[in-house]
């Protein structure tokens, strides 16, 4: 079995690395350019199988490890170390923070699971975290751990015969397959990172070490144009939203294995051999590494926007630079130095040590808080933006648990209420908190999926794969407890009412798709149903977000740091995307069962949205409030949205109060 340098296979790794590179930048036909990473993965599964089995003398595990680590550390921490420098510049104590610990973690190969623990609704958006891309480094890392192992010792077992090791390993690929159908149905994101679910696509490659060559020209070329025809259709027509790596990720892993497998010359292959392809898929480990660190410090730099076209091609091309100059003098003379297999390992370890040391020192240090103004530390990370501390717990026996409450003590208020909903109602507690104060109102917070789904009307939410029948079960209890709980005579729903229509929001019935209306619907029959003369229902619309995160902005230009930004709100696309959803539910207000309180009105007098109120920036991220704004901001929200007038028991079915908008107004100030 030859173990001669293939260059088609270098063309293979430049198409995957150009279709994820442009995948990132988000460029039109390669919404599917993910998939580069399984091509990896199939080409990685094959080169290390072949060394590992080849004719000859074989590695031994100290030797095949040295080699690894001088093929894949040096790069890699060049990279991180300079991610851990940009941060210094360019990112929030938090977000510093977090970029150390994820450097910790994969420079032991571990950074897929990092990912897989601390990427969530709440964290940093996962598009913006400058090491998320070592995810992969990570299983491939795994993967080295166990197969030379296994692949020494069955070999040793089946004394040299290829059928028995081929056939192992195929059983394993089929188990990991198995693996990651089941995951991809029960629990997607574990499904991605996890190495158990990848380990097929990297198997699938070694099999291919013990194929036959295909000898027919004719043969060859058919396969090659079916296997660089899946490959494109993989490209162009996948997309993030698919459930992978299951089913679909055969399509890319096929045309991999078929471009791959060993052969006459062809058409295709010559093609994969061309200067260009050959070039790039030298370098492609490194631009890997390069492209996306580039691509997110400047998104942070611009204020999290991606870049126009004209950027793009600027970064694309600073990234095939840094590639090429990592290749040139890290990669290459690294990889041709003779060292004994026990020194290379000793010299990785240290230098890996030195830079995950480096990077737990920045998580240690918080991020270093020292970087940034003391007037903005309470806005220096996203949790310390979202902790308020719970004022008081009420166990709700009819539910089974307890519940945060705020607002009055509530065994001794004279209203009780619930405030129902998602995020978008915890961002609101600690205003619902004041009033509540203000007019003897105990609130518990019931924390469930949007209240306007679970009965008729549900969405797709393929990340949960029991989202709807979690909803379902949750409204069925609310409306089961309300039944019984006549000392509840308030009932406030909050969600991100205009955010879920961008979302897959269905009709169960399938009748309906105007997904505004099944929204609208979802709330008026529940309405119906939990309503009394003695109960007021009230809907709260979603508070106007900037939908891009400004916070990191603010930050940043009161200290003085590096931001291309603005704190500034695109009010005109607020009011123009908020007004179908705002229309459809002060419709409701018809309803005598019903009062709504839209917070667009105060938030955004004379079509302009504020994003400071008495001096501080409100929001935490693209859509939720801060919850740790001082008091006298709270309560000025609270006027400017107009909850005093609407949970005024007095009142009725209140409405908007326009004087407390404008007496809010004074209190604003934007930047």
């Amino acid at each position: 079995m030859k173990s001669d340098y293939r260059p088609d296979i270098d063309g293979l790794r430049a198409i995957a690395v150009a279709a994820v590179v442009f995948f990132h930048f988000e460029l039109p036909g390669f919404s599917g350019g993910f998939v580069g990473v399984d091509i990896f993965f199939v080409i990685s599964g094959y080169l290390i199988t072949r060394l590992l089995v080849a004719e000859g003398r074989r590695p031994s595990i100290a030797e095949f490890y040295g080699r690894r680590m001088r093929r894949i550390l040096p790069a890699m921490l060049v990279v991180i170390s300079f991610s851990l420098v940009a941060g210094w510049f360019l990112l929030l104590p938090g977000d510093y923070a977090a970029l150390g610990r994820s450097a910790a973690y994969s420079t032991f190969g571990l950074g897929n699971y990092y990912f897989l623990w601390n990427t969530g609704y709440f964290d940093r958006e996962a598009a913006l975290l400058p090491l998320l891309h070592l995810w992969s480094l990570g299983v491939e890392e795994q993967f080295y751990l166990v197969w030379p192992v296994l692949l020494l010792a069955a070999n040793r077992l089946a004394r040299g015969r290829e059928l028995p090791i081929a056939a192992l390993i195929g059983i394993l690929a089929l188990i990991s397959f198995s693996v990651a159908l089941q995951l991809v149905a029960v629990d997607p994101k574990q499904a991605f990172y996890v190495p158990f679910s990848r380990a097929w696509e990297l198997a699938v490659g070694g099999i291919l070490v013990f194929a036959p060559p295909i000898g027919r020209r004719s043969t060859s070329e058919a396969l090659g144009l079916i296997g660089l025809s899946l490959i494109a259709a993989s490209i162009i027509c996948l997309s993030p939203s698919q459930p992978f790596p299951g089913f679909f990720a055969l399509v890319p892993v096929t045309g991999a294995v078929l471009l791959m497998w060993p052969r006459s010359p062809s058409s295709v292959s010559d093609l994969l051999a061309s200067a260009p392809l050959r070039s790039t898929g030298r370098i492609s480990y490194s631009l890997y590494l390069w492209h996306w660190p580039i691509l997110v410090f400047f998104r942070h730099y611009a204020g999290t926007a991606m870049p126009a076209a004209v950027e793009s091609s600027a970064l694309i091309g600073t990234a095939w630079l840094a590639a090429y100059l990592s290749w040139r003098f890290v990669e290459e003379p690294i990889r041709r130095l003779r060292a004994p297999p026990a020194k290379a390992l000793l010299a990785g370890s240290i230098a890996a040590a030195v830079v995950c040391l480096s990077g737990n020192a920045i998580f240690e240090a918080s991020g270093f808080t020292s970087r940034i103004s003391r007037e903005v530390e309470a806005m220096r990370s996203l949790d310390v933006m979202w902790n308020w501390p719970c004022p008081q717990m009420v166990n709700i026996p009819e539910l089974g648990t307890t519940f945060c409450a705020f607002g009055a003590p509530w065994d001794k208020a004279k209203h009780h209420a619930v405030l129902w909903g998602d995020s978008h109602a915890e961002h609101l507690a600690p205003l619902f908190d004041m009033v509540g104060k203000s007019e003897d109102t105990a609130f518990f917070l019931y924390h469930a999926c949007p209240a306007a789904f679970g009965e008729g009307v549900h969405r797709d939410f393929p990340e949960l794969p029991d989202y709807q029948q979690s909803c379902a079960l949750s409204r069925k209890a609310m409306v089961a407890m309300l039944r019984q709980r006549t000392d509840i005579d308030l009932v406030v729903l909050s969600s991100a009412w205009t955010s879920l229509t961008y979302t897959d929001v269905f009709a169960d019935n399938g009748k309906q798709t105007d997904k505004v209306l099944l929204l609208r619907e979802g709330l008026r029959s529940l309405a119906e149903e939990i309503a009394t003369p003695d109960r007021r229902v009230g809907i709260i619309g979603q508070v106007p977000g900037p939908g891009l995160d400004l916070t990191s902005c603010a930050v940043m230009l009161e200290s003085g740091m590096l931001r291309r930004c603005s704190t500034e709100m695109d009010s005109k696309r607020i009011l123009s995307v908020w007004s179908p959803m705002s229309t459809a539910l002060g419709s409701l207000a018809e309803e005598k069962t019903v009062f709504v309180v839209d917070p667009l009105k105060g938030m955004c007098p004379d079509n302009h949205c504020a994003t400071y109120v008495n001096g501080e920036f409100i929001y935490r991220d693209g859509s939720h409030l801060r919850r740790n704004l001082r008091s006298e901001t709270d309560d000025a929200i609270a006027k400017m949205m107009g909850f005093y007038a609407a949970f005024d028991a007095n009142q009725g079915r209140a409405q908007l109060s326009a004087a407390d908008a404008k007496q809010s107004q004074s209190a604003t100030r934007s930047n």
